[in-house]
């Protein structure tokens, strides 16, 4: 289950390149069985280009990203990465325990004929939304564009997304006879379709002794083609080298500016909010992260959903689909309440009742309903600071008499949001020395909000100049406190007069600043 499975009628990949591909590298290798998917192209994709190795500070991007895949734990990644549009949907595949996918001879699914759209059951998703995921969770309106069903960062193995603290040696222990796996650090985003796609089962679906259904030795079928933009970091792991997990090796060669590791982008995806910078008490030691964005500016053809077999049999109670996935509340200060809210695709055969919450809806089958989801987060950070949970769900079918396998299902539903303290405050008093001719530099002050902070109040306070009625505006003195020209400060001032004869001079005040939380 995840954001997966709704492409356009028609854009089924063609059968052109898949088994083709498949079966010359079984025979070239020398496989007793067929080979893992999906099948590296030999040729470079379309909308491909690979940058200059990583070295240096080419790789502070790179960086970033690994602090940021933790945010994406808990987001299911039920995808297969593949830019030549080679495979083909409803082909048959076996999940091994490791989670290496492998082909099947058989088709299992075939994409079911386009019907209306049934209404959604609430309000209804605007299928011109822009393609992006902004800050406050549900996207902006934008004509000619649509809105992103999925968003992920972490690691894939080969073209599998795997997430991000996974043991590598499995992956070559799991009865595969490659000796080399290319590890990628994916950022990547996936835009919503228009019109969802549902699969029905083929001939070779048949019930399975003790219920369900069974497509020969598959497990899962490939569904249909996504559309998105990636930007990945790329290197070669041999079998000698693949100790650990995935992540850690990664780290160690960007860390050490590894030119084994290459960046290659896919259509074209702007990437913002994951440049930290060093906050005092943040956890781990420190970085503060701002809300992170994904906006594809060009799509192009980028995986394909995986199902169970068990979707496409009679009766089946198939895991209902949630986009966006993960759904970003944006912008919440701890004690305050995010809500955003994410469309649930029933994809099951029968009409089925979600209850989350108090709340209950019901939903026809193949149709949808809006769910909103709330979040007070809490801490004591002074900065950005990314937060995941769970939330869950209930899934029941709407008549309680139907033959449905399983009765019901519990649908986990990531959540993540960018917190931090609503204010941050600083008091301190400055003052120049007394005398005819005063320092009034040391008067002066310049303060800067702590990452993720725009300044809201300067104000100086408890003001007292020698003047003669004490005044900081009066007989030549002047005191000021505005906002620097960013926004993420205050410029305190005090000057006055000097004396070389006579008098003594000087100004006093106790600065305040108060800056506001403004993750980006």
């Amino acid at each position: 289950m995840s954001g997966a499975g709704r492409a356009r009628p028609g854009r089924g990949a063609p059968a052109r390149a898949g088994a083709l591909l498949l079966g010359a590298l079984a025979s070239a290798l020398g496989c007793p069985g067929p080979p893992e998917v999906p099948v590296p192209p030999s040729r470079r994709p379309a909308g491909a280009a690979v940058l200059p190795a990583c070295k240096g500070g080419g790789c502070s991007q790179a960086g970033a990203l690994l602090e940021a895949a933790r945010a994406f734990s808990d987001v299911r990644h039920d995808y297969l990465l593949d830019t030549s549009s080679a495979m083909v949907p409803g082909r048959g595949l076996s999940r091994s325990a490791a989670g290496v996918f492998s082909p099947v001879g058989v088709a299992c699914a075939q994409p079911k004929a386009a019907t209306p759209a049934p209404a959604v059951a609430g309000a209804p998703a605007a299928p011109g939304a822009t393609a992006s995921a902004a800050a406050q969770g549900g996207p902006a309106s934008g004509e000619g564009e649509r809105a992103i069903d999925f968003r992920y960062v972490g690691i894939a193995v080969d073209s599998v997304l795997v997430g991000a603290d996974v043991d590598l040696p499995a992956y070559f222990s799991a009865g595969g006879t490659l000796d080399k796996r290319r590890l990628r650090l994916v950022a990547m985003a996936l835009v919503a379709d228009e019109d969802p796609q549902f699969f029905d089962p083929t001939e070779s679906v048949v019930p399975a002794p003790g219920g369900g259904c069974a497509c020969g030795r598959a497990t899962h079928f490939i569904g249909a083609v996504k559309r998105g933009a990636m930007v990945a970091y790329e290197t070669d792991v041999t079998a000698g080298e693949a100790h650990g997990t995935a992540i850690g090796l990664f780290k160690a060669r960007i860390e050490a500016g590894d030119r084994r590791v290459t960046m290659t982008s896919v259509g074209e995806l702007a990437i913002e909010g994951v440049e930290g910078a060093p906050v005092a008490g943040a956890k781990g030691g420190g970085q503060a992260f701002g809300a992170l964005r994904l906006e594809v500016k060009k799509a192009v053809p980028l995986a394909y959903a995986i199902y169970p077999v068990a979707d496409v049999c009679r009766f089946s109670l198939a895991e209902p689909e949630i986009t966006p996935q993960p759904v970003d509340l944006g912008v919440v200060p701890y004690g305050a309440t995010g809500t955003a809210q994410a469309l649930i695709t029933n994809r099951a055969q029968v009409d089925i009742r979600v209850t989350h919450g108090e709340r209950t809806v019901e939903v026809p089958a193949h149709g949808s309903a809006e769910l909103t989801f709330s979040w007070a987060p809490e801490g004591a950070t002074a900065g950005c600071e990314r937060q995941t949970r769970r939330d869950t769900f209930v899934v029941q079918p709407k008549d309680a008499a139907s033959p449905v396998v399983p009765r019901e299902r519990a649908v986990v539903v990531p959540l993540q949001v960018t917190t931090g303290m609503p204010t941050f405050s600083k008091h301190e008093p400055i003052a120049t020395e007394t005398g005819r001719s005063p320092d009034y530099g040391r008067a002066s002050v310049d303060w800067t909000c702590p990452a993720g902070y725009v300044v809201d109040q300067c104000e100086p306070q408890i003001s007292s100049c020698l003047s003669s009625t004490g005044s900081c505006n009066a007989e030549g003195y002047r005191l000021t406190a505005e906002a620097t020209a960013d926004g993420r400060g205050c410029a305190f001032r005090c000057t006055g007069p000097s004396s070389s004869i006579w008098g003594d001079h000087g100004c006093a005040y106790t600065a305040a600043m108060v800056c506001r939380l403004g993750c980006k």
